[in-house]
Parts: C-alpha cells; structure tokens; sequence
C-alpha cells in the first residue's frame, strides 16, 4: 500500500495489486508519526524499524556499514587506483556498477561472468579476481551491481558464486516494487543474501519498511531520486523531513561537480560535504561520477575522511522543510554537523546545547569560500558556544566537533 494526493492536503491509499494470505489475516502495521517541531520527526523515526521483529540473524559480526566509492572506468587498473584512493581517505568498499557483466537491460546478460559492456569499457579489460584480491589485500570490500533481470533468473547461483569470490556486498538494480509478489520476493533475495554473508543495498523505487532490523544485512536502499540526478538545494532541504523519516536513503553524493558532470551541479561544494551527515544511511557512497584523478586537493573533502555512517545519537539541531536544516550526530565522544539551506542566502545560529557541560571540544568548520571551493577554520566549543553559519545560495556548512 502506498500514499497518494487526493485533493489539497488530503492523502489516499493505493494498492498495488492484489493481495492474499491465510486467515485469519494480519495486516502490517500503519503509522502516524507527529511532533511539535519538524525535527522531532527525525528524531524519532527509529519507531519505523522498532515495529518489525528483531533481528532474525544469530552472527552479525560480518555486517560492516561503510563508505563506498564507485569504480566508473571498469578497467582492472582504474579499480586498482580506486582501491589506493580508498586506502588513503578511508573509504571502506569499492563498487562496480552496472556494465561489468555487459548491457544490464540485456536479458540474456551473465552475471556469473565478467564481460564489460563496450559502451562502458571498449577494451574490456577488467580482472575482477585480480582486483577483489588486491582490494581485500588492503583492507578494501568490493560490491557489484546486478539488474533485477540477472537477479530473477540467477539469484541462486550467484549469491554462493560472489561469496567464493571474495565479495561483500550486492546491489539491486531497478528491482520490481509496490505488490505483494514483488516485495515477498525481495524479502526472500535479502534472506538468501545473508546466508551467503552479502550486504545488500536496493536501488531505484524500493522504499524502506524496517525490514533492515529482521534482516540488518540489508544496510541500504535508494526510493529516491539520488545526487546524480542534480537537484537543487531545496529539495535537499525538504528530505530529511520526508523520505529520510523512512529509513535510510542512498543518495550517491556527488563531489566537485564543475570538474566531472560541468553545468550540471546545482549545490556548492560545502553543502555536499554536510549531506552524509544530514541524510543517514550505513552505506554512503561518495564520489558518485568521479575518479581519483579527479580530486588532487583532498584538503577540500576532508570532512568526509573521518566520517562515520552509522551513529550513536542524532539531532535535528534546527530546520524547516524547504528552507534548511541543521543536523548534528554523534559516534562515541565527537559530534558530526552539516548545515544546508535552500537556493537562498541565509545565517542559520547553530546552538551547541547538545554537547556534554563542562566539556570542550575543538570545531573544524568547511564552508564555501566564495570561488567554488572550501575554506577551513578552527575554534574552541562548549554547549555553550552559538555558532553562526553564513549560507551562501544553495550553500552548506559542515563541522567536525572534536572532544577534548
């Protein structure tokens, strides 16, 4: 069952076919979740997944969230340079997408064999053995992409096949949503994919139900238009208040979009570094269309080397949908910030209450300079320290809070 507009504020539900089970029958459950601020939305949109049954898997030591950086070249020695990159800005997983086992949209394309699409890579030279070896040999998992016509037709041959392999995680590709069938289905390849220790992240229209809590292999899923679709920044400030109530969202950030995608970027590079922070998902995938060439002054992105995906505390410091947000999370004794604004020029007071009293902690703070870049700064913070965030048009700011 879905939502959709019926009239000026009036939601409907939509049934996507037809629906059956044994009697008596149990309907899932239904939410109406409310606050009296919009952040307390996200603040407690942990009910989602605490409405499905615990976690239905007796060893979860091998489900490691993490950063991801897409191998766009599909050539064995672009992989071996992505894995080095990944190495030195501590990203976690190297993934390869759609064309490493030919034309995704071919129905009767192998995905048990490596067989580059043309298109992708004319020469057709990549060594995925040589590369999953190089990669676990630094420290790096390795993730492949599967359209959802490899997966229907192969799925029990290729989750035992990565596995020997050496892989670690799967994403789907524009899978079948919405009915009873298709999400039944889904449910089973994510059950499937645990057996044979796969992490998995779902693409395209598939939106989040909690299901991650009874199977926490599954870290992540799209169900939303991602960065490489170029929105603009108040769009970006209306998700967290909306998709991101449901769960964690994929959102394939981009970076230094002049250099790889020119005329497409809508956002300065300080509201891309905020994002992670401000959408969360276990799997963060960065760097969307880029390659390591293409980023020689890592001084500009270092907010995202340290950056953790998955957090122990979250606050939705201040916002309102369409026009900014502020978000601050915590993992052990540091706090993560990233503040954003809509195609507006705003200040935005960032009240640091939530820090611990009688602490202090060192703020590093990137924030657009003006000439497309990002500038950095440093200052003593306690709870009782209000900073003020000057947002350029389609602008962000992003803030690493350092215990002392």
């Amino acid at each position: 069952m879905r939502l959709k507009t019926a009239a000026k504020n009036q939601l409907v539900t939509e049934w996507a076919g037809e629906t059956s089970g044994p009697l008596p029958l149990k309907t899932p459950w239904r939410v109406v979740l409310v606050g009296n601020r919009p952040g307390e939305l996200v603040e407690h949109n942990d009910l989602i997944q605490n409405l499905n049954p615990p976690s239905q898997l007796d060893d979860v030591s091998w489900i490691r969230p993490g950063k991801v950086m897409r191998e766009v070249t599909l050539s064995t020695d672009g992989a071996k340079k992505v894995v080095d990159f990944a190495v030195r800005q501590h990203i976690d997983y190297i993934h390869f997408d759609a064309g490493w086992y030919g034309h995704e949209y071919d129905p009767l394309a192998n995905a048990t064999t490596v067989c580059v699409d043309p298109g992708r890579n004319p020469k057709g030279d990549l060594d995925l053995p040589e590369v999953i070896r190089y990669a676990r040999s630094k420290g790096r998992k390795v993730m492949l992409y599967v359209n959802h016509l490899a997966l229907e037709r192969q799925l029990d041959t290729l989750f035992p096949l990565y596995r020997r392999w050496g892989v670690s995680g799967i994403k789907f590709g524009f899978v079948s949503v919405g009915s009873q069938y298709w999400t039944n289905w889904l449910h089973e390849a994510v059950k499937k994919a645990a057996q044979y220790q796969l992490v998995v992240d779902i693409h395209d229209d598939y939106r989040p139900s909690g299901f991650s809590r009874t199977y926490p292999n599954l870290l992540s899923q799209e169900g939303v238009l991602g960065n490489e679709g170029f929105p603009d920044a108040t769009h970006n400030t209306m998700l967290p208040f909306t998709r991101y109530i449901a769960g964690a969202g994929d959102y394939t950030f981009c970076f230094n979009t002049d250099t790889v995608r020119p005329g497409k970027g809508k956002t300065t590079q300080a509201h891309q570094l905020a994002l992670p922070v401000i959408y969360f998902s276990p799997l963060q995938f960065l760097f969307w269309y880029g390659r390591p060439d293409q980023y020689p002054n890592t001084t500009e992105f270092a907010f995202w080397k340290n950056l953790p995906t998955v957090w122990d505390d979250t606050r939705l410091v201040d916002g309102m949908p369409g026009e900014f947000v502020t978000t601050a999370r915590r993992k052990g004794t540091d706090w993560y910030l990233g503040s954003i604004t809509n195609v507006q020029a705003r200040s935005v007071l960032i009240l640091l209450k939530f820090l611990p009293a009688g602490k202090q902690f060192m703020a590093t703070l990137y924030e657009d300079d003006g000439r497309g870049g990002v500038k950095t700064s440093h200052k003593h913070v306690t709870a009782s320290t209000t900073l003020t965030a000057k947002l350029r048009p389609s602008g962000g700011m992003a803030i690493t809070l350092h215990a002392l």
